[in-house]
């Protein structure tokens, strides 16, 4: 099992290219709307958040892993599904 910083170096990595994540979640979008996040905020905690849970490995066969990061001000959350070659934002915080 990959340690929580190797996969916080990865989906890091990842997230410089738009093609290796998604956001379909539609619980993302309604979170989103709910808690009144920006997608800014949410990429800016991909490129640059400090992991502070997980890895947990899901029924999927995913990590999921929690990334945090004060964007303008205001703490942003988000937990991530990480596969080996992409990852998908399951929610924010």
């Amino acid at each position: 099992m990959p340690t929580l910083r190797e996969l916080v170096n990865r989906v890091h990595e990842l997230a410089k290219d738009s093609e290796n994540f998604g956001f379909l979640h539609p619980h993302l979008q309604e979170r989103m709307r709910i808690r009144g996040k920006s997608m800014r905020e949410i990429l800016e905690t991909l490129q640059k958040g400090e992991g502070v849970k997980g890895p947990d490995l899901d029924k999927f066969g995913d990590y999921r892993i929690k990334l945090r990061r004060c964007v303008c001000g205001k703490r942003t959350q988000v937990v991530i599904a990480v596969r080996q070659h992409d990852f998908t934002v399951v929610t924010v915080i």
